[in-house]
């Protein structure tokens, strides 16, 4: 009966790994299986939310087992399937948690996950044979098993990740060669995208301008790494794109560079440099270097680089790195711009401005056209503009993109409206991120639309390292300008929140809850006609 019951206990040991493998899996995969990512997170989270809890009831349950083992071999039995009953409940929630980005069980996933698996397993096997009918050997188990759970992140991206490295090389080779057929039989225009804001929505500009020259491919959704760039190529390049439309995100220096060697791109967009994703990058002077890498690999002959005339990091990005044509975009009239906005203006849902270009860059003349664009807020004028800017280097003419820019619709959580008429609510969704800059904007917006209140709803900002509550502050001295009630959530809304009293708003405009599901409870509760409601970010799990 004791090995039974030992062999119970291991099992309930894997199952309760198997819970927390999918929680650490999930993050692992949404740090782009970065394991100095994961063990960051694990310092901060791990061990309180998963592994000592997990662990503790394993180890006593186990222990237990043993003692009631030796008194009656049933009993211990008995608490042996009932920690296996408790495990298998407790996995089961984990693996239907809601999940903001959920983990998504791709081959190199699986792999990871059944390896892990089979680690923790061969230990609780030997275990389980050598300690035979042993008083203690349920026991032992339990405290192996209590181990394994401790130290899951190491075995996960520490162990089992490294013996995979060879068969995922492999895969992604393969993948890749085809990825750089296809792109050789396609020969599509290659347009790059990066910055630290405003890439998806600019991407998706730019796609309306290029369709004008035939149809026109933009990754889709965030398929912005290495491997999410190729798998778009190999799922969704065809024969009839005449342009593709590649949005390239970075963490670290060279993974522009390694995107620009996949797709050699001849147009390069860098929308802006700022402090988004600080915390991986260390500091400004690093992300600029690693966003500038587009411009280096713009061809001399027959190149064109587009990115920002009013920012200083942009423009010395364009004046020493980028060999072929450049053109440069404002927001406003600038004496370094070929293209800028003027009488900029939100009217009937749409944002419309003047598009103006400098004599010599479209023709002889000045040319001037107007843009009725369905995107909403200033900031997105130099999206619109830097599309703009690819249409005219690419000899379309103005009053067409200009048109074409007006059938530009919002990407999905940047700045969305969705009008409830029924209830007599606005909420504008800019959920999918937020960094200084976009954060502001996406806050005159809200200050800009017409609204009996304005609510504001975000857990504040993160990845900004060293400045992260310094910004968050700053976010909540703005909103105190702005939002009749502010709903923040978790430990960077309290620093919002501390921004917005520093700033003067009264605590009756200020709710600070736990988590989102509270905070959704009371807008719920608080919402009426009227109303207009900013969502403004939505932590990934990695955070929330």
């Amino acid at each position: 009966m004791t090995v039974l019951t030992s062999a119970i206990v291991a099992v309930a040991a894997l199952v309760a790994m198997a819970g927390a493998s999918h929680v650490l899996l999930h993050v692992f995969q949404q740090e782009h299986y970065e394991p100095r990512r994961l063990y960051l997170w694990v310092s901060q989270a791990y061990g309180v939310r998963l592994a000592l809890p997990e662990a503790g009831l394993v180890l006593v349950a186990s222990i237990a087992s043993a003692l009631a083992a030796d008194a009656n071999g049933a009993l211990g039995v008995v608490l042996a399937v009932t920690l296996l009953a408790l495990a298998a409940r407790a996995a089961r929630m984990v693996w239907s948690r809601e999940q903001i980005k959920p983990l998504v069980f791709t081959p190199r996933a699986r792999r990871l996950f059944g390896l892990q698996l089979a680690l923790a397993a061969i230990p609780l096997a030997l275990v389980v044979a050598l300690g035979g009918d042993g008083i203690w050997a349920p026991g032992v188990v339990g405290a192996v098993g209590a181990l394994e759970l401790l130290l899951a992140p190491w075995l996960l991206a520490g162990v089992a990740n490294t013996l995979l490295r060879p068969v995922q090389k492999a895969d992604n080779q393969r993948f890749l060669n085809r990825a750089q057929q296809r792109l050789r039989d396609v020969r599509p225009l290659v347009v790059g995208i990066t910055g630290s804001y405003g890439k998806t929505t600019t991407k998706a500009c730019v796609t309306a301008v290029l369709d004008l020259l035939g149809p026109s491919y933009p990754t889709p959704a965030s398929f912005n790494s290495t491997l999410g760039v190729v798998r778009a190529i190999n799922e969704g390049l065809l024969p009839q794109h005449q342009s593709f439309v590649v949005e390239m995100g970075a963490y670290r220096t060279g993974d522009v560079r390694e995107l620009c060697e996949l797709v050699h791109p001849r147009v390069g967009v860098l929308t802006a440099i700022g402090p988004a994703h600080l915390e991986r990058f260390g500091s400004l002077d690093v992300t600029e270097q690693a966003k500038g890498e587009l411009a280096d690999a713009i061809p001399a002959d027959g190149g064109l680089f587009v990115t920002r005339a009013d920012d200083e990091r942009t423009l010395r990005v364009a004046r020493t790195r980028a060999a072929g044509r450049v053109l440069l975009f404002a927001p406003a009239p600038h004496p370094e711009a070929d293209l800028w906005a003027e009488d900029v203006r939100m009217e009937e849902g749409r944002t419309r401005f003047a598009l103006v270009v400098r004599a010599g860059v479209a023709g002889s003349e000045e040319g001037r056209a107007e843009v009725r664009a369905r995107l909403l807020g200033e900031h997105n004028v130099a999206n619109l503009l830097a599309a703009a800017a690819v249409g005219v280097g690419e000899g379309l003419a103005l009053n067409d993109v200009a048109r074409a820019l007006g059938r530009v619709a919002p990407p999905d959580h940047r700045l969305a409206p969705i009008v409830n008429r029924a209830a007599g609510v606005v909420v504008i969704d800019d959920s999918y991120n937020a960094n200084p800059e976009g954060a502001a904007a996406a806050l005159g917006v809200l200050r800009d639309h017409p609204a009996a209140r304005r609510l504001l709803v975000t857990p504040g900002m993160v990845e900004l390292g060293e400045r992260e509550q310094e910004e968050n502050r700053r976010l909540g001295a703005l909103a105190a300008e702005v939002a009749d009630v502010a709903i923040l959530i978790g430990p960077r809304g309290a620093d919002v929140a501390a921004g917005m009293r520093a700033a003067g708003a009264p605590d009756e405009r200020i709710l600070t809850l736990p988590d989102g599901p509270a905070a959704h409870a009371k807008l719920a509760e608080l919402t009426r006609a009227g109303d207009v409601i900013l969502f403004e970010n939505d932590l990934p799990d990695v955070y929330a």
